[in-house]
């Protein structure tokens, strides 16, 4: 059986998708849905309303795909990774500062952490894929109701 090679622009697609899907729930530069249906006068109920139940329907999708594809021990596992690779890469960029501010410290590892988030997902989304393109398996877990 000959397989193609690994297309790398799907991963990276879809590591943008989640990417921006996380940044557009919150971000701290204060541009971001979390923020805008916190102000109150910011726009009328009903369009923060679909908005809101439209992001639900899209986290709820990916979670689905994300836990069929890693199971509850994957999901630790990942989100323990992301946060030990967000905490050593906001250590490494904080001491690069000869004397960071808090405020720096806690804006970087928001950065860090959501872009954390964001490749947790993207991998999750992407695993049946790749593990299909790797190994010539294919992968078969069904989403459980």
């Amino acid at each position: 059986m000959v397989t193609e090679p690994l297309p790398l622009a799907f991963v990276c697609a879809r590591f943008l998708f989640t990417l921006g899907l996380v940044f557009a729930t919150y971000n701290p530069t204060g541009y971001s849905f979390f923020h805008w249906i916190s102000a109150t006068a910011a726009g009328p109920a009903s369009l923060k309303a679909a908005v809101a139940v439209t992001l639900v329907m899209i986290y709820y999708a990916i979670f689905r795909v994300v836990f069929s594809a890693f199971r509850r021990s994957g999901l630790i596992m990942g989100g323990l990774a992301a946060f030990l690779f967000a905490t050593e890469l906001a250590n490494i960029v904080a001491g690069w500062r000869s004397h960071p501010s808090w405020h720096f410290y806690f804006l970087l590892s928001q950065y860090v952490a959501l872009c954390g988030i964001a490749i947790v997902l993207s991998l999750g989304v992407s695993w049946s894929h790749l593990i299909e393109r790797l190994t010539g398996q294919l992968q078969k877990r069904y989403v459980r109701r």
